[in-house]
């Protein structure tokens, strides 16, 4: 059974002071636990609580992890609900390890021709920025730089909309976006803004070898700042109503077409 004192370090883990602190964070469900285990991040332990093991993906897990000789931890009732994040849980947890990224951005922008990165400057939703990275592994971006103003990367909501992906792309939290932007011009990158009152529909421009997609705020959109560095702010024409696109939908229209 869990202890006391690893339900309590585990239950730490849901705020982001602990998070960064302690360099883990946590992981939950069937898919985002099987994902984690097979992705060969370190995993100090699994948490499972029958009364909401219900789910074959959740149950695989477990086995998964039991094979690969994770340690495991029975957890009761009450005490998986201070760690569950989630309304309908699949009764399983894994906390995970963060490491180092195997790709440094600058050598990596220096050393290939063709590359595409996202550049996140400002996001407040979890749900947009978790949908974002799963977008970008689909698509087969190269990596992604986020701002010291967006959401953690590995808070328990960004990592399940992500659906897995956190553990396949080279995420890099930036402290000075702007200086990483200006560098990764200096190696020959295009910058390309997402921007719905930008000059140029993205259906007319033919994106350059080495591209990153600056995203911005949910509302306000990009910073002057950045939007002052950037060579092409980038639309998605409107036909029908609506106000506005949602940011993690205008990124995957955007992405695919730059994709392509």
């Amino acid at each position: 059974m869990l202890s006391k004192n690893d339900l309590k370090s585990i239950v730490r883990l849901t705020q982001k002071k602990y998070r960064l602190e302690e360099q883990k964070f946590l992981a939950e469900g069937g898919r985002l636990c099987e994902e984690a285990i097979q992705s060969g991040w370190e995993i100090e332990q699994i948490v499972y609580c029958p009364s909401f093991l219900h789910s074959l993906r959740a149950r695989q897990a477990l086995k998964l992890a039991q094979q690969r000789n994770i340690p495991t931890a029975e957890a009761a009732t009450e005490d998986f609900v201070s760690v569950t994040d989630t309304v309908n849980s699949q009764g399983i947890v894994a906390v995970v390890h963060r490491r180092a990224q195997q790709i440094d951005p600058l050598e990596h922008m220096r050393g290939v021709p063709r590359c595409l990165w996202v550049g996140i400057e400002k996001l407040h939703d979890p749900g947009n920025l978790g949908t974002i990275l799963r977008t970008a592994d689909w698509l087969g971006v190269d990596g992604i730089i986020v701002g010291p103003n967006c959401v953690e990367v590995f808070n328990p909501k960004v990592v399940r909309a992500s659906m897995g992906s956190i553990f396949r792309l080279a995420i890099h939290e930036i402290d000075d976006f702007m200086a990483l932007l200006k560098k990764f011009q200096m190696f020959g990158a295009i910058l390309y803004g997402a921007d719905q009152s930008g000059d140029f529909p993205y259906t007319t421009l033919r994106f350059a070898s080495k591209k990153v997609l600056v995203l911005g705020d949910e509302i306000e959109g990009i910073s002057p700042n950045v939007k002052d560095m950037i060579q092409h702010r980038v639309s998605i024409p409107k036909r029908g109503g609506g106000e506005s696109l949602n940011v993690a939908i205008a990124a995957a229209i955007l992405l695919a077409e730059m994709c392509r």
